[in-house]
């Protein structure tokens, strides 16, 4: 455990100690009251969210843990940086120490997505907290450091964290993607009259046709003993539409893992049932005044005038209107099959940025010859050498 010795009044007293596997399992509600006093992301950030991810694949992938909890002077945890360390030889016999933000493993293997990567820090604490957890960060034996899926200013805050460390760390920009959140306060009837006419028609006029044409749609709440075929529901769609699974065996185990985490009032997946047929499922999640859409499957060849994947969230949208606690649905990053689909729903733009932080003198040479190469080639040499 180090210390914060500055005794200025102004500077309260931090220390950080670096937690073990063991001492993460036994955090849960510790995490939760520091989370809802910072302004952290209350899913991805979450202790059931991070920990099932650490549960799963921090032994299968050979991942050593390194976490560190920061305490005020009566012993109050205060902030939060969750890391884990990873060794690799590149193809050309290079060895690379990296750090990454729990939730992610970049270029080590496919697990799920974990956005809004970001620190823990009790909210007024900001500055000291971040400068304290980073400067134990600092100390670890690591080459680069590698950050999924972060704000832009969140991203800031670290760039100013490693200034203050006095030595050079070169940033390296790896990758840019977009969400989409609904602001969901207000009448639905409203934000349908803001759609252009081919979104709310997809979104919602085509209730009318399916019962008129087809039959009963109903929306059904899943069930505890249900959570197995749901699963089942959407691997299968995804087999249909995109050629494999939507989740492997351990990604599977993870979401049962958290969903088992989680208060049943969190729960919010769903399935469209047309005559008592399973024709689309929606994984969504509530956590603080979101409803996270993690996923969704449907019948890819229902009906040509009927996107059902569409028609489905709209239904999620709609409870997100009628429910005073809810004021965002998210539906996070990444395009769909055709178009950026997303775009289309009167929401906010959420940028996501993944950074590698390069400390080592010989690679941050190597990235600064790379920032002169065209895009396509500088990307096929970082395939090459697995950088």
């Amino acid at each position: 455990m180090r210390f914060n010795t500055d005794t200025s009044v102004s500077e309260p007293h931090i220390s950080v100690e670096r937690l073990s596997a063991d001492d993460f399992s036994k955090l849960a509600e510790k995490w939760q009251e520091l989370l809802e006093t910072s302004d952290a992301d209350p899913l991805f950030m979450s202790w059931p969210w991070l920990f099932s991810w650490w549960e799963t694949w921090g032994k299968n992938l050979g991942l050593e843990l390194a976490l560190f909890g920061a305490y005020d002077a009566n012993s109050r945890l205060v902030g939060l940086a969750p890391f884990y360390l990873h060794d690799f030889s590149s193809p050309f016999g290079l060895r690379i120490r990296r750090a990454h933000f729990l939730g992610n493993a970049w270029h080590i293997s496919p697990t799920v997505r974990t956005e809004y990567s970001s620190l823990i820090i009790r909210k007024g604490l900001e500055t000291v907290v971040t400068n304290a957890l980073l400067a134990e960060v600092f100390q670890l034996s690591w080459d680069e450091m590698i950050v999924c899926d972060q704000l832009l200013p969140e991203l800031s805050r670290w760039e100013k964290g490693f200034a203050t460390r006095g030595r050079k760390i070169a940033l390296v920009p790896r990758a840019r993607d977009s969400g989409v959140r609904v602001p969901t306060q207000g009448a639905f009837q409203e934000w349908l009259r803001r759609l252009g006419a081919n979104t709310r028609l997809k979104l919602y006029n085509r209730r009318a046709y399916i019962e008129q044409k087809k039959g009963e749609l109903v929306l059904i709440r899943v069930t505890e003993d249900q959570i197995p075929a749901f699963f089942e529901y959407l691997n299968e769609f995804h087999r249909h539409r995109w050629g494999k699974p939507c989740f492997d065996d351990d990604a599977i185990a993870f979401h049962k893992k958290v969903i088992a985490r989680l208060q049943p009032h969190q729960l919010a997946l769903t399935t469209l049932e047309l005559n008592g047929e399973t024709i689309s499922v929606l994984y969504d999640i509530l956590a603080g005044p979101s409803r996270y859409n993690l996923q969704a499957g449907f019948q890819e060849d229902f009906d040509r005038k009927v996107a059902l994947g569409t028609l489905h969230l709209g239904y999620a949208i709609e409870e997100c209107f009628s429910a005073q606690s809810v004021s965002y649905y998210d539906l996070l990053a990444g395009y769909g099959k055709n178009s950026f689909y997303k775009s289309r729903f009167q929401g906010e733009t959420v940028q996501f940025v993944t950074v590698q932080f390069a400390r080592h003198p010989l690679m941050r040479g190597i990235y600064r010859v790379q920032a002169f190469l065209p895009e396509v080639l500088r990307k096929s040499l970082n395939r090459l050498a697995r950088l």
